[in-house]
C-alpha cells in the first residue's frame, strides 16, 4: 500500500505498520463462593455469573496496548540520510521539521549527493545508512555485485515535475532539435538518461546524437546560462528556476506518455544493514510514512519546506509542479525499472525487483 501525491490528489494512504493484537480470555474466580447444592444452582442461573460484561468485555483486558504493542528496541537510533537538494525528498525534512522520527525514537541527519549513484560508496563505506537516489542506480549496483536492498518508495513521475530546457535563442524548442546537442544530465546511466532516450527516440533520434554530460541538479541552470550545454535535463525546483530566471525553453516532459506515474526513486540501505537493523528501518518507514501524508494532505506544506533546503524561494515553491510522492512498497510497480533498463541495454541480465526489496 502506498500514499500518492498527484498535485492536490491523494490516491492512497499507506503506513508500513502491522500491529498484532493478542485478546486475552478472562473467566470468573468466584466458584469458590458454592458453599452448597442450593448455592450452587442459584450460581448457574444468576446472570452476574453468566452474562457478566465486566470480566469478558473489559478494555484492560482485550486493549492493553502498552503491554502487546510496546515498539521494539532499535537497533541503531542515529540515521544518516544521502540524497539530493530538490522537491523529491520534501517529505524528510517535513518529518524533522515536525518531530516525526524523532518520535520513532531516531535522530536524523542529512547530506547531500549529485544522485543515488554517488551515494552508493558512502553506503558501502558505512558512511551513510539510507540512500535516496533513482533506481536504474541500485539495479546497476546490484549486477555488478553490490548487496543492496530498497526499502521504501519515494517518487513517482508526474507531468511538469522533470523536464528537457533550452536556452531562448537557442532554436532547441523540441526533441526533434536537439541533434548534435550537449546535454546534461545529473547521472549517466539513471533514469533522466533513460527519459532522454525514450525523448529522442519519439523524435526519430538516439543517445548517439547527442553528447551528454554529467551535472549535478543544482548546478544545470547555471552551466545552461553560460552557454556550458545546449539543454538540461532538471527535476524540480531547478526546472521552474530555469523557467522563471533564464526564460527557458521546454523542450520536453520526462515522464508523460510512456513514462507517465514510472517509478523515479526510493530508499536504498545495505543487505547487511537491512538484516542488522530491522526495527530501525521499520521506524524510518513509519515516520516517512507519516511525513509523505502530510505532504499529500496538508496544503502548503510543501511549498514551505522546499525553501528551507533548496534555492527555491517561498514563491517560487507555491508554482512547483512536484511529482507523486508515495510511501509503501510495490515491487511490481519497482519491476517496470530492471525491465526497461534491460530494453535499454543498462542491464546485461534480467534483474527479480522482489529479490532485491524488503520484504
Amino acid at each position: 500500500m502506498r500514499i500518492q501525491r498527484t498535485r492536490r490528489v491523494m490516491r492512497s494512504a499507506a503506513v508500513l505498520v502491522t500491529l498484532a493484537v493478542v485478546v486475552a480470555a478472562c473467566g470468573s474466580d468466584d466458584d469458590d463462593d458454592a458453599s452448597s447444592d442450593t448455592e450452587a444452582t442459584e450460581a448457574t442461573d444468576a446472570p452476574e455469573a453468566t452474562d457478566a460484561p465486566e470480566a469478558t468485555d473489559a478494555p484492560e483486558a482485550t486493549d492493553a496496548t502498552g503491554a502487546t504493542d510496546a515498539p521494539a528496541e532499535l537497533e541503531k537510533t542515529e540515521l544518516k540520510l544521502g540524497l539530493i537538494p530538490i522537491a523529491d525528498v520534501a517529505p524528510v525534512f517535513i518529518g524533522i521539521e515536525r518531530g516525526l522520527f524523532e518520535e520513532e525514537g531516531l535522530t536524523v541527519t542529512t547530506e547531500f549527493a549529485a544522485g543515488g549513484a554517488a551515494a552508493i560508496p558512502a553506503l558501502q563505506s558505512g558512511d551513510i545508512d539510507l540512500a535516496f537516489g533513482g533506481y536504474p542506480s541500485t539495479y546497476k549496483a546490484i549486477e555488478a555485485g553490490i548487496p543492496l536492498v530498497v526499502t521504501q518508495e519515494a517518487v513517482e513521475g508526474a507531468p511538469m515535475f522533470a523536464g528537457f530546457y533550452s536556452m531562448p535563442d537557442s532554436g532547441i524548442l523540441e526533441a526533434a532539435d536537439m541533434a548534435g546537442a550537449t546535454v546534461a544530465v545529473n547521472t549517466l546511466d539513471n533514469i533522466v538518461q533513460m527519459a532522454l532516450e525514450i525523448e529522442l527516440q519519439n523524435a526519430g533520434l538516439t543517445l548517439d546524437d547527442v553528447t551528454l554530460v554529467e551535472i549535478p541538479f543544482p548546478e544545470q541552470t547555471a552551466a545552461l546560462e553560460l552557454g556550458n550545454v545546449d539543454v538540461i535535463s532538471v527535476v524540480e525546483p531547478f526546472g521552474t528556476i530555469a523557467r522563471t530566471t533564464l526564460d527557458a525553453n521546454f523542450v520536453g516532459d520526462m515522464f508523460d506518455e510512456q513514462l507517465e506515474g514510472f517509478p523515479v526513486a526510493g530508499w536504498q540501505v545495505t543487505e547487511d544493514f537491512a538484516a542488522e537493523n530491522p526495527n530501525t528501518i521499520a521506524a524510518f518507514n513509519r515516520a516517512f510514512a507519516k511525513a509523505t501524508d502530510i505532504a499529500v494532505n496538508e496544503d502548503g506544506a510543501l511549498a514551505a519546506i522546499v525553501p528551507t533546503y533548496t534555492s527555491a524561494t517561498p514563491e517560487l515553491a507555491e508554482m512547483l509542479n512536484y511529482p507523486n510522492m508515495i510511501a509503501g512498497l510495490d515491487v511490481d510497480t519497482l519491476q517496470k525499472v530492471p525491465d526497461l533498463m534491460l530494453e535499454q541495454g543498462l542491464l546485461n541480465e534480467a534483474i527479480n525487483a522482489a529479490d532485491h526489496a524488503l520484504s
